[in-house]
């Protein structure tokens, strides 16, 4: 197997990166005959949200940080395993002094355009390099991101495979959505060429607030503006369980929790079909709809119901 790297990417911060990430690896390893893949979950921001939220959820310490691991020159060294099937890389904040070290690394000689071409590659490609004996090892592998754009996240960025961009349904929100997409990347692309091959899997709907007029006209502009083959069916709705989650960790203990897994299950699974269609036809056909399998309008099917989530259960006690 060789892994498809995902990132969910927006230059603006608190519009649900962090919660896709997080709930599309923990939804792609469960044990259901669906899913069951082998995924690993690296946390590249700073802030180390990821880091903690599964820290809580799955009860376990990270004795080293990504960036630790790749001045040790051993990322293996840093995975600890949260499941069977999923595994994790923590974050920590000496991520923020990754570009120096980097500048360090490969340091500017002269200032030839060839040789600063030569060394800024050599910079923004170190990671994906280090990453590539990782690939074999699992189906898919995640890398959750900050909010900005320097030589940190273009070292993540360069690892992907797909994009899948968050977009909380706000005017600001929008606009970032279409500056991630044509300046961001597109300068990626102008710098890399063919050595640059993320896709654009769609936009991802987050509605954080009640629901407004406002909210279905920033849908209505985001399906004008990339069509509406590149917006996830799902819209991920304000619940107050997924604003717990961070502070206590993911667990189900109603329906309400069914509810965001079911949700996250038809995420997973129409990315799954995104990248099949990349893959087969090269792009995303216009006439493309996802069909809901896990969550219909607001009702748990009975795939959803058979979703091994043991795991998530409060312990005895707890």
């Amino acid at each position: 197997m060789t892994a498809k790297t995902i990132i969910n990417a927006n230059q603006k911060g608190g519009v649900g990166k962090t919660t896709s990430t997080s709930f599309e690896a923990i939804i792609a390893s469960l044990p259901n005959e669906e899913f069951n893949n082998k995924c690993l979950l690296i946390d590249f921001d700073k802030q180390a949200n990821a880091t903690s939220i599964m820290g809580k959820t799955f009860d376990k310490g990270f004795p080293s940080t990504v960036i630790s691991a790749v001045r040790d020159n051993d990322l293996k060294g840093a995975i600890v395993e949260l499941t069977p099937n999923l595994h994790m890389i923590a974050g920590g904040g000496d991520m923020a002094k990754y570009g120096l070290y980097l500048e360090l690394l490969y340091p500017f000689k002269n200032d030839t355009p060839q040789h600063v071409a030569e060394v800024t590659k050599q910079r923004t490609f170190h990671f994906s390099k280090m990453l590539d004996p990782l690939r074999d090892l699992y189906d898919y592998i995640w890398i959750d991101v900050g909010p900005s754009t320097d030589i940190k996240v273009d070292n993540a960025m360069v690892c992907a495979d797909y994009f899948v961009i968050p977009q909380e349904t706000k005017t600001y929100s929008f606009e970032g959505s279409l500056d991630i997409i044509n300046v961001y990347l597109q300068t990626l692309i102008d710098d890399f060429g063919e050595d640059f091959k993320g896709e654009v899997l769609g936009l991802l709907p987050f509605l954080l607030q009640p629901k407004r007029d406002l909210h279905e006209s920033i849908i209505a502009q985001t399906k004008e503006a990339f069509g509406e083959n590149f917006t996830f069916n799902a819209i991920v709705n304000n619940q107050k369980r997924i604003d717990d989650y961070p502070e206590y960790g993911i667990s189900v203990i109603d329906h309400h929790d069914r509810k965001v897994f079911a949700l996250f299950a038809d995420i997973f699974k129409e990315l799954e079909e995104r990248i099949e269609l990349f893959e087969s036809l090269g792009d995303i056909p216009e006439n493309y709809t996802y069909k809901p399998r896990y969550l219909n309008g607001n009702k748990l099917t009975d795939s959803s119901r058979k979703l091994d989530l043991s795991t998530f259960k409060p312990k005895a006690g707890a």
